[in-house]
């Protein structure tokens, strides 16, 4: 008996909707000349909700990394996510959440 994930692979047209979740950490390591930024949003859209994720270490897009409960044009974002994850809108739930950002937030590990 196989189990099918609620999550889908990304729709091949940019994504509307607004941001229900939003996690931004910027880490700095001695290690390395620039800082990360891990970004993770949960957009709501029609249809359902979809999972990104944006790693950057360019810091003139630091300061404008989409913040929760903004609208996001993913068109027009200005930043190309590195993940994009579906689930329709009566499979969300506030867990799946909870597991993409233990997946998915990347920071530098302390020295």
């Amino acid at each position: 008996m196989s189990t099918a994930s609620p999550v889908q692979s990304a729709a091949t047209q940019p994504v509307r909707g607004r941001i229900i979740e939003a996690e931004v950490k910027i880490s700095v390591s001695p290690a390395f000349p620039l800082p990360l930024a891990s970004a993770l949003y949960a957009v709501e859209t029609a249809d359902g909700v979809w999972l990104y994720a944006y790693y950057g270490a360019n810091r003139s897009v630091f300061d404008y990394l989409p913040q929760k409960g903004a609208e996001l044009d993913e068109a027009k974002a200005g930043i190309t996510f590195h993940t994009r994850q579906f689930i329709p809108k009566d499979q969300y739930q506030p867990a799946l959440w909870e597991e993409f950002k233990k997946a998915r937030l990347m920071t530098f590990k302390p020295a």
